[in-house]
């Protein structure tokens, strides 16, 4: 045997794709379990506790009872037919629109959604609209493909839309145009934000004037933990003409499903499974959701997350303004998963967040998630995994952490 091995990561760069190339050695995956007792604000996953064990459970019985042989055979490109009918009787109730299962393809989760839209769309040098800040999932697939990444900034009610419009015509002035525009438009990550109606309806006639396709990151939209549910989506108000909408059922039901799906006007549904090599994401699961949609265990199931992650939401908010109220503010946030905490000037989030580690709790810093160098100062705080038990004692080493940094800066 040699003593080197034949393939290196230097000799490999000879022989693999382009994307590769592009996007090198380093693996995206979610973070290693930390051996320490640490407190995690840190990811955006499910409270444990409430997983539906039972309603998969009886799900899956009935499945086996009654559709054995098809859950347990090849399915194919679009999905399970009985979760993409399933899928599109609940969405026309929810979007308001008529939709029918040639609207839509089953996921392997939301990132496969986002992929596959732009397998079907992208070509090398193409411009994305994105705003920032973002999923920094969703930035790494923009560029894996070649795209050209145009950050638009935020607000605290979302998405500016006067920027987007300026940007339109700027890259028209400059004889090209954007192919995609990227958005959480509801309860966004990291920053919470669900944008107004006015301007889900402004950014539409933007987008049908310049003729943009819009990609709506809709992960969190069910969730929404106030009196009201949030203005219609964007691929509602469309018409479900202008927008891929890309759901999951990792935020409702469970990640480890990887479960999810896009919907879109049925053309474009059909250029995305001809690209599609696997057969499809597994028939069995499928069919496991399919019931759950069919007896109502989904809809009673999300119904509960919301009290969970309300009562989540109050306790970290109580305890932010008791522990850190002289280190950040915030704006409440109207669903989802995230508090997104400013920093008082001086502080660095990137310190914060290593300062933090040290004590035991673990934090977003806010600089990872923009899809520019304008970064701000922010953290991002994940309350829906943490125990109800825990999020005091997280916020409470939070404080801790904010003191520490402030005392060793120029902000004494």
């Amino acid at each position: 045997m040699p003593d080197t091995p034949f393939w290196t990561q230097d000799s490999l760069e000879q022989i693999v794709s382009a994307r590769s190339k592009i996007m090198g050695a380093g693996v995206w995956a979610a973070a290693r379990p930390d051996d320490r007792p640490v407190i995690s604000f840190a990811g955006g996953l499910p409270d444990v506790p409430s997983l539906p064990s039972e309603e998969l459970l009886r799900a899956t019985r009935t499945v086996l009872e009654q559709e054995r042989r098809e859950a347990l055979q090849y399915g194919g490109t679009f999905g399970p037919q009985p979760l993409r009918e399933a899928i599109a009787e609940r969405s026309s109730g929810i979007e308001g629109i008529p939709l029918t299962h040639e609207h839509v393809i089953v996921t392997a989760g939301a990132a496969q959604g986002i992929g596959i839209a732009c397998e079907a769309l992208l070509d090398p040098g193409d411009t994305v609209l994105v705003e920032s800040p973002t999923f920094p999932g969703s930035l790494r697939t923009f560029v894996s493909f070649g795209a050209k990444i145009e950050a638009v900034p935020m607000d605290d009610e979302g998405l500016r839309i006067d920027l987007v419009e300026e940007a339109l015509k700027r890259l028209a002035d400059e004889g090209r145009r954007a192919k995609l525009l990227y958005t959480i438009p509801t309860h966004q990550n990291p920053v919470g934000s669900t944008l107004p109606l006015e301007r889900r309806e402004k950014l539409l006639e933007l987008l049908r004037e310049h003729r943009v396709l819009l990609m709506e990151d809709d992960a969190y939209g069910e969730l929404w933990l106030g009196d009201e549910p949030p203005p219609p989506s964007l691929f509602s108000l469309s018409g479900g003409e202008l927008a891929i909408k890309v759901a999951s059922f990792s935020k409702i039901i469970a990640t480890g499903l990887r479960l999810g799906w896009n919907l879109a006007p049925p053309a474009f549904i059909t250029r995305m499974a001809a690209l599609r090599y696997d057969m499809g994401s597994s028939p069995y699961l499928g069919r496991v959701v399919a019931e759950m949609i069919r007896n109502g265990d989904l809809d009673r199931h999300v119904e509960r997350l919301r009290g969970i992650y309300r009562r989540k939401l109050d306790r970290l908010c109580a305890a932010v303004e008791e522990h850190c109220g002289e280190y950040v503010s915030y704006l409440r946030p109207e669903g989802g998963f995230f508090v997104w905490l400013a920093l008082r000037p001086g502080l660095s989030a990137i310190e914060v967040q290593r300062v933090a580690n040290e004590k035991g709790v673990l934090i977003g810093a806010g600089p990872h998630f923009f899809a520019d160098g304008n970064a701000t100062q922010h953290l991002r705080i994940a309350f829906s995994y943490t125990p109800v038990e825990e999020i005091e004692e997280g916020v409470h080493r939070l404080a801790e952490a904010l003191r520490e940094v402030a005392a060793g800066s120029s902000i004494k």
